[in-house]
C-alpha cells in the first residue's frame, strides 16, 4: 500500500525577538569551537504551536520553549491548516546572527526547504536566508534521569548565592574538584562554597523544604555561568510583568551525577538546564575557617576597595601583595616594588588591637569586597601573621549578611 505524503508545509512563524531570546538562552552552552559538528547546532522542534530550542555540549543541555505566532493574524486559520510540525538541526551561532539582522517586531518564517534537501529557509519581509542542516538523529540528547531529590529557591536567592561565591572558584585543572560551587545541606541550612586553596567564599541560607535530603554536589563553573545569565533574565522578566517573584526548581538524579534547573524565561515560556556535576570530593573547608579571631578592624567597604585599587597600581604582578598595617584607629596600605616604586595610603578604621601587619593579595581583596553588600566590612585576624583572615559584612557592631570569606595571607 502506497503511503500518502502529507502535503502540508513544514514551517512556522514567530516574532524575531521571541525566537532570538530563546536562542540566546541556549547558545551559552555551545562552545566556540567543536570537533564534533553536530555540537555547533541547536535542535529546533516545532509542535502544537510551540517552539523548543535545545543545545548541548554533552555535559550540559539547555532547553528553552516558547509559543509560536502561528495563531496570530487574519489568515491564522488558513495558515494553521497548511502547516505541520517538524524538527531540524541548525547552526546555532549562524542562526543567531541571522535573527540579529531582523527588527525585533518582524515576523520570521522558518521553513524546511521543499526544493532543496538539507536546507532551511529563514525569512522576514524581503530578506531570505538559506541555512544548511544536519540530521536530527545525530543530535545527542542527555539521558533521562529520574529525580531523586528536589527543592525550590527564588531566582534572586540562587542568583545572589552564586554571584557572591563564584569569584573564588579555582581554575587549576589538576584540582578539578575545586572547579565549581559546592552546593550542600548542613543541618537545616543550605550552603554554597568555593575555594581555590588561597581563599574561600561561603554563602549560607535557611534551607528550603526538601533541601535537607539533597546530596552534596559540585556545580561546574560553566553551569554557574549559564545559570547566572538565565536567572538574571528570569528576574528581569518578572519585574517587567510585575508578577510574583520567580522560582527555580533544582532537582538531582543519577546518584548526584546530574542536576536539573527549571525556571521561567524572559519573553514567556520556560528554560531548563540539565548539567553533569563534577565527580570529586570537595575538601572539608570548615577546618580553615577561624572560629572567632580576637582582633577586628571595621572599615568603610567602598573606601577600602578604592584605596586597594589605587595602591595596587604598583604591585608585583605575580604576588599582587599589598601590606595592611593596623594601628589604633588607622589602616595603612602600602606597596613596595623596587622596579616600579612605592605607594602608601591611610584609611580611618575602627581598630583597638596591637600594632600588626600582614600581606594580602590585592585582587582577592577587591573581589571579596565586591561580593559584600553592607556599607562596612570587618577584617578579623589573630596575632599570627600566617593565619587566615576572616572577611565579613559588618553592621550594628556585628557580622552581617549570609556571606563569609577567608583569605590566606601572602608574604610582603
Amino acid at each position: 500500500m502506497t503511503k500518502v505524503q502529507d502535503p502540508r508545509a513544514q514551517k512556522t512563524r514567530v516574532q524575531a525577538a521571541k525566537l532570538r531570546s530563546a536562542l540566546k538562552d541556549v547558545n551559552a552552552i555551545v562552545e566556540g569551537r567543536n570537533t564534533i559538528p553536530i555540537l555547533d547546532c541547536v535542535l529546533l522542534r516545532v509542535e502544537d504551536q510551540r517552539i523548543t530550542v535545545t543545545a548541548t555540549d554533552l555535559d550540559h543541555c539547555a532547553i528553552r520553549d516558547c509559543a509560536s505566532d502561528d495563531r496570530d493574524g487574519p489568515d491564522s486559520a488558513k495558515w494553521l491548516a497548511g502547516i505541520r510540525g517538524f524538527a531540524v538541526c541548525l547552526p546555532a551561532k549562524r542562526l543567531e546572527a541571522v535573527l540579529g539582522e531582523f527588527d525585533g517586531d518582524a515576523m520570521v518564517t522558518v521553513e524546511i526547504d521543499p526544493k532543496s534537501a538539507g536546507r532551511v529557509i529563514v525569512k522576514a519581509g524581503r530578506a531570505r536566508f538559506s541555512l544548511p542542516t544536519l540530521p536530527i538523529d545525530d543530535f545527542p540528547l542527555v539521558e533521562h534521569v529520574d529525580t531523586e531529590s528536589e527543592f525550590e529557591l527564588s531566582c534572586s536567592q540562587l542568583s545572589d548565592a552564586l554571584a557572591c561565591v563564584d569569584h573564588a572558584i579555582s581554575s587549576e585543572e589538576t584540582r578539578y574538584y575545586l572547579n565549581g560551587v559546592f552546593l550542600h545541606p548542613v543541618g537545616l541550612d543550605l550552603r554554597f562554597a568555593t575555594t581555590d586553596g588561597s581563599r574561600l567564599a561561603r554563602w549560607q541560607l535557611d534551607g528550603p523544604v526538601g533541601s535537607t535530603s539533597f546530596p552534596g554536589v559540585i556545580v561546574s563553573r560553566k553551569s554557574v555561568e549559564v545559570l547566572e545569565k538565565l536567572l538574571a533574565s528570569a528576574i528581569k522578566a518578572k519585574k517587567d510583568d510585575q508578577g510574583e517573584p520567580p522560582h527555580v526548581l533544582i532537582e538531582v538524579g543519577g546518584e548526584g551525577r546530574w542536576l536539573r534547573f527549571s525556571m521561567p524565561a524572559e519573553g514567556g515560556g520556560d528554560v531548563e538546564v540539565v548539567a553533569k556535576t563534577i565527580d570529586g570530593q570537595f575538601p572539608d573547608y570548615d577546618r580553615v575557617i577561624p572560629p572567632s579571631p580576637p582582633h577586628c578592624a571595621v572599615i568603610d567597604r567602598s573606601a577600602l576597595a578604592a584605596a586597594v585599587k589605587r595602591v595596587a597600581v604598583l604591585v608585583d604582578v605575580k604576588s599582587r601583595a599589598v601590606r595592611f598595617g593596623f594601628t589604633e584607629g588607622l589602616l595603612t596600605l602600602s606597596v613596595h616594588t623596587p622596579e616600579l616604586g612605592e605607594a602608601v595610603e591611610e584609611l580611618p578604621c575602627h581598630y583597638l588591637g596591637p600594632d600588626f601587619e600582614l600581606g594580602l593579595n590585592s585582587k582577592f581583596v577587591r573581589e571579596a569586597l565586591g561580593a559584600i553588600g553592607s556599607d562596612n566590612v570587618a577584617l578579623r585576624f589573630d596575632a599570627d601573621a600566617g593565619a587566615a583572615v576572616r572577611i565579613v559584612g559588618w553592621e550594628d557592631e556585628a557580622e552581617a549578611g549570609a556571606l563569609l570569606q577567608i583569605l590566606m595571607p601572602v608574604r610582603v
